[in-house]
């Protein structure tokens, strides 16, 4: 899985760097918003129940769920996006076009039924698949934003991205058709009594931690415009690379062994390679950070002929945040698995709090550079503080 991961990664990398320099900044800013949105939106769309999927202790019970939350999607999203189109009229409507809106409603539907097929796919650990699924979705994506360049100069990259991922819904509904089958209700109602946490705690606190997550790109769209959108969303895009790169090899792999772990007891392990995890990140980001202050930085002017403003700055500022989060983001699965959805609640509750500060002194101002750095030096000491915190509960339990 690793190996599909990290080949899928430096396609979206180096791609998206020319790419960048192909679309410039304002189409980057108005990708940014889509991303955000539809980010946030497949939270919401499965109200967290496909952790089920993941959690299960039955084949049945699994595909139980997973049939379920098929029908569930197109429910919850469309009510999402219907309070959505009534607050962004009071909002942000003005400032964002409506076909970024529209185009955003039919990528969380696709996006979310593509997470939930990943979710299965965990379950029944066919991890290969997986890998294979990040590397077609890498060079599609790709191919397509490129071929779009000539006749959406501004919404080609969403096109791009939306073409790629009807593309791999079509081959999850393939793959996964045997699973689809008719849904037993009454085990779902004895299964949601049975995890009401996760709607309880978990919903809100993913939500929340999506907001703080994704809500950033939308609100300097929103107060800034879209060329300090784009900026923004294309240092974090490249800081982020390894930080994907480690979640997206790790995180699923460490959730179903951790999962393993803690139901067996064995929290002594569970702990050991928690710290290593933990460890191996750091020096793995470090040292990309370091690089990309240096001759990566250089590198990037050289190629946009410093045409994106303030762009060596947004990278200098947002590495703190991004080494922080690298910490702790690929072991975060541990907020489930050892059932402390409150604190997660907590943590969450906190970074949002902290982008909204951010953004409100930063419009205060009117200076972007004031607002990333509040964002990125107390979002960063957020999360050092719950890694030491679920390092600390390992260490005494196990």
């Amino acid at each position: 899985m690793f190996k599909g991961t990290i080949i899928a990664q430096i396609i979206a990398v180096l791609a998206g760097v020319y790419l960048a320099k192909l679309y410039g900044e304002e189409a980057y800013g108005f990708l940014g918003g889509f991303i955000s949105i539809t980010s946030i939106a497949s939270i919401i769309g499965t109200l967290e129940l496909n952790n089920c999927i993941i959690t299960s202790k039955t084949e049945k019970q699994s595909t139980n769920w997973f049939n379920f939350i098929l029908v569930l999607i197109p429910v919850i999203v469309i009510i999402f996006f219907l309070q959505l189109f009534i607050l962004s009229n009071f909002f942000f409507i003005e400032k964002i076009d409506l076909s970024i809106f529209y185009l955003s409603f039919i990528g969380s539907l696709i996006i979310t039924y593509n997470l939930v097929h990943q979710n299965l796919f965990t379950y029944q650990k066919k991890f290969t698949t997986l890998s294979n699924i990040k590397i077609f979705i890498s060079i599609c994506t790709v191919i397509f934003q490129f071929l779009l360049f000539g006749h959406f100069n501004k919404l080609g990259l969403i096109f791009g991205f939306l073409i790629a991922q009807i593309l791999l819904l079509t081959y999850n509904f393939n793959k996964n058709k045997k699973s689809i089958h008719n849904i037993v209700f009454n085990k779902i109602k004895k299964d949601i009594k049975s995890n009401n946490r996760l709607i309880k705690f978990l919903l809100p606190s993913n939500i929340i931690n999506s907001l703080a997550n994704h809500l950033m790109p939308i609100l300097i769209l929103t107060f800034f415009g879209a060329k300090e959108a784009g900026v923004y969303f294309f240092s974090i895009k490249v800081l982020a690379a390894p930080l994907f790169l480690i979640s997206s090899s790790i995180s699923q792999v460490f959730y179903q062994k951790s999962s393993e772990l803690n139901n067996n007891s064995n929290r002594s392990e569970l702990y050991a390679t928690t710290k290593k995890i933990v460890t191996v990140n750091l020096v793995i980001i470090i040292s990309f950070l370091f690089f990309i202050n240096t001759l990566g930085i250089h590198f990037l002017n050289l190629l946009f002929e410093n045409q994106w403003e303030n762009l060596n700055l947004y990278i200098l500022i947002l590495s703190f945040l991004i080494m922080a989060r690298s910490s702790f983001s690929p072991i975060s699965s541990l907020i489930i698995v050892l059932d402390k959805n409150l604190i997660g609640l907590i943590f969450n509750s906190y970074l949002l709090i902290i982008n909204i500060i951010a953004i409100y002194t930063g419009s205060i101002y009117n200076n972007i550079l004031h607002a990333i750095f509040i964002l990125s030096l107390f979002g960063g000491i957020g999360y050092f503080v719950i890694l030491c915190f679920f390092l600390n509960h390992l260490k005494k339990t196990k």
